[in-house]
């Protein structure tokens, strides 16, 4: 009898050690996903911290005017437009930004121009016309950071095959902020009908 007492004991003991060890394990377990639930919060906020650190805030960009940088843009259209009516066709390339990002819709073509083609375009234009004069009416600018938009009506006035003609559109000018300066990155331009 004092043997059964003894096997009763062992397998009570044992299974005492048994629910033991599996209750550690399991609380373990517990404590090793929470603390990879934690470590993975964590990181996401210096994640979050750093992109916040490493871009300007979006809404600043909106609500800021960078006057002078609207003051540079100015200058930069009103140098554009001198190198249009002097046909300073070299100026009027390096205006653009030499890269396949650049884009031009209209207003001499229909189709979308690269900044091979824009200036071949250009070239071509300013090669057949003179007494060339240009007017920006109504100059919106608006610059978010190192980019800044230019809207305005263009009227110009030249002189082709003998006969003059005057007329005004739409301009569209996207300008990007380089090491060189502002470059325009798309131009749209539409003729009024």
């Amino acid at each position: 009898m004092e043997k059964n007492k003894t096997v009763k004991y062992l397998k009570y003991a044992i299974g005492v050690i048994l629910v033991l060890v599996i209750g550690n394990l399991f609380s373990l377990q517990i404590n090793n996903w929470n603390d990879e639930r934690k470590k993975a919060s964590e990181d996401a906020k210096v994640l979050q911290s750093a992109k916040t650190e490493s871009q300007p805030d979006a809404v600043d960009m909106v609500s800021e005017i960078y006057p002078e940088a609207q003051n540079e843009l100015r200058e930069v259209i009103n140098s554009i437009i001198k190198d249009s009516e002097t046909a300073n066709l070299e100026g009027l390339k390096a205006s653009h930004l030499l890269s396949d990002k650049f884009t031009k819709f209209g207003p001499r073509s229909f189709e979308r121009q690269d900044v091979e083609s824009t200036n071949e375009s250009e070239l071509a234009h300013f090669g057949t016309i003179s007494n060339f004069k240009e007017e920006a009416k109504n100059l919106k600018i608006d610059v978010f950071g190192d980019i800044g938009i230019a809207t305005f009506y263009p009227h110009v006035s030249f002189e082709k095959d003998g006969e003059e003609i005057t007329g005004s559109a739409r301009q569209t000018l996207v300008f990007l902020k380089t090491s060189d300066g502002w470059k325009i990155i798309h131009e749209h331009g539409t003729k009024k009908f």
